[in-house]
């Protein structure tokens, strides 16, 4: 059953959004007594009937309303985002597939990258919901200073993956059910950074002996963290 998304959509509200409707109507080519499925974001999910189908608003009889709970394990992922974005945008879906909850774009002292473009973003991040099944949309934060983050973290479980020499933990024994991993741009985190990552606590994290691109290691960790999130079923 075709998904789409609507934050204002519930069940005193069952006209869902032009945005949505015209790609339902014009795109799609759905109509009258057809059936489709509409999220919110917040874990709502309703099956629904096509009462009239307008691509101003398409309404719809809500035939069964089920809540989505979240999963196990609470992943917030902070990365610099790369030069390519493209590369950047692929992480970011992939992620969303992946289960994450959260997400940061970090600026570290060798980032390549400086803005984001968080309309961009979001929309990324909600067609990989909607095609992936979800019904929980990731949280995005401000583009934040590497520096500025390793304080302010409110998770229990804090990991620094860095590719500088020192005993770390293996990505295989992260512990903990409300995490953050935190992933530095193409030439790694600088060792004053990592310094202070230290320092507030995190744990130093290694990703296995490739020397990853900064996609890659976001996508292993979004995996190694699916995988943990579904042995906790």
């Amino acid at each position: 059953m075709a998904q789409f998304y609507d934050p204002d959509f519930h069940s005193g509200n069952t006209k869902i959004n032009s945005e949505e409707s015209k790609h339902i109507v014009r795109v799609l080519r759905m109509s009258e007594g057809q059936n489709l499925a509409v999220i919110d974001g917040k874990g709502n999910r309703y099956s629904c009937l096509i009462r009239v189908a307008n691509s101003n608003g398409v309404e719809v009889e809500i035939e069964h309303h089920e809540c989505i709970p979240k999963r196990d394990i609470h992943l917030h992922l902070a990365f610099s985002p790369t030069k390519s974005r493209d590369r950047t945008e692929w992480l970011l879906e992939k992620a969303v597939e992946l289960g994450v909850e959260e997400i940061t774009p970090l600026i570290g002292d060798h980032s390549e990258r400086f803005k984001v473009n968080v309309e961009r973003w979001n929309k990324i991040m909600i067609s990989a919901m909607k095609q992936s099944n979800r019904a929980h949309l990731p949280i995005l934060n401000d583009l934040t200073k590497a520096n500025d983050i390793w304080p302010k973290a409110k998770e229990h479980n804090k990991y620094l993956a860095h590719c500088a020499d020192g005993e770390k933990t293996e990505l295989t024994d992260i512990d903990g059910d409300n995490l953050i991993i935190a992933i530095g741009p193409e030439g790694d985190f600088s060792a004053r950074e990592i310094e202070n990552g230290l320092t507030a606590g995190w744990t130093p994290l290694s990703l296995g002996d490739m020397r990853l691109r900064t996609e890659t290691a976001g996508l292993i960790t979004c995996a190694a963290v699916a995988l943990k999130a579904m042995k906790l079923r």
